[in-house]
């Protein structure tokens, strides 16, 4: 029974021939793609709390933690490949690329910190109104809730600030 070959599979096989012949004037082949390895790792800073009890004022520390935090995940990452290099043989040369993963709105925030690292209140803010329930304790002395409420303005300052990326490394 002959071998039917569909057009994408003919396609495929027309370019690898196209790539394992030498270059028609003269030129040697494109070098291989360079050799890396890729970690991904996070730094983790905490914030200032000693900040001013205003929006600007802590988005300020925030940045700021995170601009610590970068360097950091950069030498987590470095670390980690060197343990993958040195796994395989090879020895971990310079980072060729810096990238940070997706955000995922279900572990964290977009960089995958701490509950509130973005802001409590949404994406950058930090200040807002805090609803608290109002409790009060019945005749055995427990604590029941009533059902109401009570509002005040307020800010909370995020305890860190996790910086996850990914980096990848030439290898040799």
């Amino acid at each position: 029974m002959p071998v039917r070959r569909t057009a994408p599979l003919a396609a495929a096989v027309a370019a690898a021939a196209l790539l394992a012949a030498p270059a028609a004037d003269g030129q040697a082949p494109a070098p291989a793609a360079s050799r890396t390895v890729t970690a991904i790792a996070a730094g983790r800073v905490t914030v200032h709390r000693s900040v001013a009890q205003n929006n600007r004022a802590i988005a300020a520390a925030v940045d700021a933690a995170r601009d610590k935090a970068i360097p950091l995940a950069i030498a987590h990452a470095r670390e980690e490949a060197q343990r993958l290099a040195a796994a395989g043989g090879l020895t971990l040369g310079p980072l060729v690329s810096v990238s940070e993963p997706e955000p995922s709105p279900f572990f964290g925030g977009p960089v995958g910190g701490a509950y509130g690292a973005e802001g409590t209140f949404g994406p950058g803010k930090f200040c807002g109104q805090i609803r608290t329930p109002i409790r009060r304790r019945n005749a055995q002395g427990r604590l029941v809730g009533t059902g109401r409420t009570r509002s005040h303005f307020g800010c909370r300052v995020p305890p860190e600030v996790t910086q996850s990326l990914s980096a990848t490394f030439a290898v040799s």
